[in-house]
């Protein structure tokens, strides 16, 4: 059974890459972004790829998902605050 990784902030740079290294090492990736600073066309290759699931959501109010999560990579911060 595959593992599942939830990353923050996935839209991002960071987030966009890790998302696809995991997706590279036969992991499930949900990925998670309130969309402020992060950019869809970062992920928008994986859109077609059945591990891979995203959901716009902002971590600063609660939230639930229905998946099993068995690690979680945290990079939700504001990219070049002004």
């Amino acid at each position: 059974m595959k593992k599942t990784v939830l990353i923050t902030g996935a839209a991002g740079f960071i987030g966009s890459h890790l998302s696809d290294y995991f997706i590279s090492k036969n992991y499930k990736v949900i990925g998670i972004d309130n969309m402020i600073t992060g950019n869809l066309n970062n992920l928008s290759h994986l859109n077609s790829n059945l591990n891979f699931k995203f959901k716009e959501i902002d971590i600063t109010h609660n939230f639930n998902l229905e998946d099993s999560i068995d690690f979680i990579l945290h990079f939700a911060s504001p990219a070049s605050p002004i």
